[in-house]
């Protein structure tokens, strides 16, 4: 930790204002957690024996208070109705958020002394296949009315003050939105990293992969520092996103959505 770090977390401590030592996560499947995750989780307990685990589901959070969370749910698209959880728990108790399929490398402690923090996801695969470049300018600015992808702040690891102002602004995007278009088509093309960086233009945020310390106390760290995938680690690596892609449409759906088919959905049992 270096001398700023210090000094951040010591003012921090003094007006009693730090993360907490919490870890969130949803599960709102009710399936039981695959080989692979369960993997990933244990590491959570081996690295932060300290931290309070909690579990987000059906259980403790109302599915029909947010229409987007609702008609997310309905149609079993869990990660996208997770997005607005997540980002519930973290403003009303605040903690780390991580997705199920995250492994954990070292301790987040030097993190705890932000408002907010998560890191930049840079994928050059999916700029040079978007196009991307041809809406940021030299100085990582967006000049288009597009959301930039492959350039954007990652969801699978975040953490958060309880009532975050940011975070507040985060929930705020999803009160009118709904995830069922008015065609009847699921909107999967809207990821929360995309929201996210939206709403952190506002603070100064950029579209680089660079250590960026915005207002407010919150810090978006460089790629690397949370790994969007295992052939991304480095020795400054504190955790890896597996990538279970249940944001993913089906092959049943990706045909679906090809063909023009809409339908109505419908509330599931688990």
């Amino acid at each position: 930790m270096n001398a700023f770090h210090y000094l951040c977390s010591h003012i921090t401590i003094f007006f009693g204002k730090m993360i907490p030592k919490k870890i969130h996560y949803c599960w709102l499947s009710n399936d039981p957690f695959p080989k692979k995750i369960r993997k990933c989780m244990d590491t959570w307990q081996q690295t932060h024996p300290d931290y309070e685990i909690i579990r987000w589901s059906t259980q403790n959070f109302d599915i029909n208070a947010v229409p987007y969370v609702k008609e997310a749910y309905d149609a079993r698209k869990w990660a996208f109705a997770a997005d607005y959880i997540r980002m519930y728990a973290l403003y009303t108790q605040g903690g780390i958020y991580l997705d199920s399929d995250v492994m954990l490398l070292k301790r987040f402690d030097d993190f705890l002394d932000n408002s907010f923090f998560s890191c930049m996801e840079y994928h050059p695969i999916q700029i040079e296949k978007c196009g991307t470049m041809q809406y940021i300018d030299a100085d990582g600015h967006r000049t288009a009315d597009v959301f930039i992808q492959g350039i954007q702040i990652q969801a699978a690891v975040m953490g958060a003050e309880a009532g975050c102002p940011f975070v507040g602004e985060v929930l705020e995007w999803y009160k009118d939105k709904h995830f069922v278009k008015e065609d009847g088509q699921l909107r999967t093309d809207v990821l929360s990293p995309y929201i996210y960086a939206r709403v952190a233009e506002q603070k100064g945020f950029i579209y680089k992969d660079i250590d960026q310390q915005l207002p407010g106390r919150i810090h978006i760290y460089p790629s690397e520092t949370f790994a969007g995938n295992k052939h991304e680690v480095t020795s400054a690596s504190y955790a890896i996103h597996m990538c279970a892609h249940s944001w993913h449409l089906t092959p049943w759906e990706k045909i679906r959505r090809w063909l023009g088919i809409s339908k109505k959905h419908r509330q599931h049992g688990k």
